[in-house]
């Protein structure tokens, strides 16, 4: 029993430490990618319904104001309708302009990312073989639990070593994505 308070004690010393270093909590959050092709796509749906249903909206508004739709409004209602109407509608279609910009802005990043990626693979597949990585890392007697995250940490020290300045969600996720190749690889063979 008093082996158990010294761990609990020991856990409790150290998240201490992490929060007097102004880490918080000892578990780091896990980054989240998505790419930004992905991005493009979203917005530019976004942008086409937005400026679809703002374009509608407004047309429905000056039909009604014209009398061409038969809305009957009485009074100061017949004005505050149509300008809170009107309004709406505005801000769909600037809402649709800038997702329009948006769109372009990730296509344009898309592509440079896309390029990154292609040139950052083609040196993986180049320089990471299956055999070479489990040498480095060692460990034949871990558990494949221990040994995936062994060698994704060796994957991303020296890929980042390679790229210098890469985005940490992107190395991540390129890791996890390059190591499924390079290791199904190994079990194929």
């Amino acid at each position: 029993m008093p082996r158990s308070s010294e761990k609990e004690t020991e856990y409790e010393e150290e998240t201490e430490a992490f929060k007097e270093e102004g880490e918080g909590s000892p578990i780091a959050p896990a980054a989240l990618y998505e790419n930004s092709a992905d991005k493009a796509a979203d917005n530019k749906s976004s942008a086409y319904m937005l400026l679809a249903v703002g374009g509608l909206g407004l047309l429905a508004v000056v039909l009604g104001i014209t009398g061409i739709l038969p809305i009957h409004l009485t009074g100061n209602m017949k004005y505050m309708t149509y300008g809170v109407m009107s309004t709406l509608f505005l801000l769909f279609v600037i809402m649709g302009v800038v997702s329009m910009k948006s769109y372009r802005f990730f296509a344009k990043k898309a592509e440079s990312e896309n390029s990154l990626r292609g040139t950052v693979e083609k040196w993986c597949l180049e320089n990471f073989k299956a055999e070479e990585i489990d040498r480095t890392v060692g460990g034949e007697e871990m558990p494949e639990e221990e040994k995936y995250f062994q060698r994704t940490a060796y994957m991303r020290s020296r890929i980042s070593g390679q790229f210098l300045n890469l985005d940490t969600a992107f190395l991540e996720n390129f890791v996890d994505d390059i190591y499924g190749r390079i290791f199904e690889e190994e079990k194929k063979a």
